[in-house]
C-alpha cells in the first residue's frame, strides 16, 4: 500500500493486490473518507471474525483500489479488483454525508431495514447517512468488482462548495434534517456513465493522474446531481434510530459476545433493553450486517472450531460448551456453517500432528 500527499496537500491511498497491511489501509481510509469517519471495523473474512490484534488478509488477489481525497470532505474511490473470499465490514459515520456509486461489475450489498440495497446496471446507488450511523457492507467472494464512488460530507457541500438547497437533490437536506439513513437508486445518464468509465481509462501517471481524477470527480458530481434532480429515485428509507437506541443495540452485541452459548430469545432481549422487536431485529442487522441469531451462531461456531483444534474435548462436550443441548444439532449446525462436519476437522488435525 502507498499513502502519499497528492495535489494541494490532499491524500491518496493506493492499494495493490495482496496488500499485507490491511488494518493500516482501513485506518487511512477512515482518516479521509466522510463515510467512514466514525471508524471501520467488525471485519468478517470468509467465515472468520478478525480482531484488531490479528493480521487481516488482503481483501483481493488481483487488481487495485485507489482512494483520492479530492478535497477535505470529498473522496473518490476507484476499484477494479477480484475478491476471492466473502467479507463484510461495518462502517460508522462521524458526520452527515452522502455516498454515490456507479458499478460496472460486481454487486456490493448494504443492509437496510427490511430490504437490501445492491448496485444495479446503469443505475447510480446512493446512501444518505446522519452522524453516528453504523452500516454494514457485504462483498461476495469469487467476484470481480469494478466501481467508482464519490463520498461527500454535508459540511463540504454546504460550506466549502456553498451549494444552496435548490442546487442539491431535494432529498438530501430533507433526510439529513430528519436524521434518517436513506438508500436507493436513480438512473445515471449516458454522460454520467461515460465520465465514470474515464476513471478506469486514465493513461497518465503521477501528479497528472491525480489532477485528472480530481477533474473527473468534480464534473461527475455535477452531472450526477443533475441526473438525480431530474429522476424519480427508488428509495428504501430505514427506520430512524436514536443515539440511545444505537447504544442499546451495541449492548445487545456485547452481551452475546460475553457468552455466545447463553440461551437468548428475541422477546427476552427486547424486554431487557427496552427495544421493540423491529428495532432489535432490523437495527441489529443494519448495524452489524447479520441478524442476532446469525451473529450468535458465528461466535458459537468460531469457539467450536477453536476447541476442536486446541483441545481433546469430546465433540459432545464441545456441543454443550457452545450452547447446543444435543450433539446431533451441533453437528448439523457446524456442517451448515463450515461445510464440513466437526469430526472431519478433528481427524484432519490429528493427522497433521
Amino acid at each position: 500500500m502507498a499513502i502519499k500527499r497528492a495535489v494541494r496537500g490532499t491524500t491518496k491511498i493506493l492499494i495493490g493486490a495482496n496488500e499485507p497491511r490491511m488494518w493500516e489501509m482501513l485506518d487511512a481510509i477512515r482518516d479521509i473518507d466522510p463515510t467512514a469517519g466514525g471508524g471501520i471495523g467488525d471485519v468478517v473474512f470468509g467465515r472468520r471474525r478478525i480482531g484488531r490484534d490479528e493480521p487481516l488478509a488482503p481483501t483481493f488477489k488481483s487488481g487495485y483500489e485507489e482512494i483520492h481525497e479530492i478535497e477535505p470532505g470529498f473522496c473518490a474511490h476507484i476499484t477494479d479488483a477480484y475478491i476471492d473470499e466473502d467479507w463484510r465490514l461495518t462502517i460508522s459515520s462521524r458526520e452527515a454525508h452522502l455516498r454515490i456509486r456507479i458499478a460496472f461489475a460486481g454487486e456490493a450489498v448494504y443492509q437496510g431495514k427490511q430490504n437490501q440495497l445492491s448496485d444495479a446496471g446503469s443505475l447510480c446507488s446512493f446512501l444518505i447517512r446522519p452522524p453516528g450511523d453504523a452500516l454494514t457492507a457485504n462483498f461476495s467472494g469469487g467476484t470481480r468488482y469494478r466501481f467508482c464512488s464519490l463520498s461527500l460530507s454535508q459540511d463540504y457541500l454546504l460550506r466549502t462548495l456553498g451549494l444552496g438547497a435548490e442546487e442539491l437533490p431535494p432529498m438530501l437536506p430533507l433526510h439529513w434534517g430528519r436524521h434518517e439513513t436513506v438508500m436507493g437508486h436513480f438512473a445515471a445518464s449516458k454522460a454520467s456513465l461515460t465520465l465514470a468509465r474515464r476513471f478506469f481509462d486514465l493513461k497518465s501517471n503521477g501528479g497528472w493522474r491525480d489532477l485528472e481524477v480530481k477533474s473527473i470527480a468534480f464534473e461527475l458530481l455535477r452531472v450526477l446531481f443533475a441526473d438525480w434532480r431530474d429522476a424519480q429515485p427508488r428509495i428504501t428509507t430505514s427506520m430512524r434510530f436514536t443515539r440511545p437506541e444505537q447504544e442499546k443495540l451495541q449492548q445487545v452485541r456485547e452481551l452475546i459476545e460475553s457468552d455466545p452459548a447463553a440461551s437468548l430469545t428475541i422477546p427476552a432481549l427486547c424486554a431487557r433493553f427496552g427495544l421493540n422487536r423491529n428495532k432489535l431485529h432490523y437495527g441489529f442487522k443494519r448495524m452489524f450486517g447479520v441478524s442476532v441469531h446469525h451473529f450468535q451462531t458465528e461466535l458459537r461456531m468460531q469457539k467450536a472450531m477453536e476447541l476442536l483444534h486446541t483441545t481433546q474435548l469430546p465433540i459432545s462436550e464441545i456441543a454443550e460448551l457452545t450452547g447446543f443441548s444435543e450433539p446431533t444439532n451441533f453437528t448439523a449446525a457446524f456442517k451448515a456453517f463450515f461445510a464440513v462436519p466437526p469430526r472431519q476437522v478433528r481427524d484432519e488435525r490429528d493427522r497433521l500432528k
